[in-house]
């Protein structure tokens, strides 16, 4: 099964080069061990404070509450400001 955590950070932008250095640092300390198939960050368009991490999973189930990873990103992030995260799963041969 295919599925995606999403976690976004809308943060105050007053220390955007700090979050950035926490996110890759969070990253690439978890990098090792991680389930995700792939993790990719965006930045928002209009909003260059807004960030989102999108983990790729292919496993067995979703995990409901996220996975580890997922967890450990959120907690990590919630010091730089709102911190959202959701799953979502693939449905299967549904493609606009």
């Amino acid at each position: 099964m295919q599925w995606i955590e999403v976690i976004g950070v809308r943060s105050t932008g007053t220390h955007l080069e700090v979050l950035e250095s926490k996110l890759q640092s969070l990253l690439d300390e978890i990098e090792k061990g991680s389930q995700a198939h792939s993790v990719k960050v965006y930045r928002r368009v209009s909003i260059e404070s807004d960030l989102c991490v999108h983990l790729f999973h292919d496993s067995k189930r979703a995990e409901i509450n996220g996975s580890r990873l997922g967890l450990c990103l959120a907690a990590g992030l919630k010091a730089f400001g709102l911190v959202h995260h959701s799953i979502w799963t693939e449905i299967p041969g549904r493609h606009v």
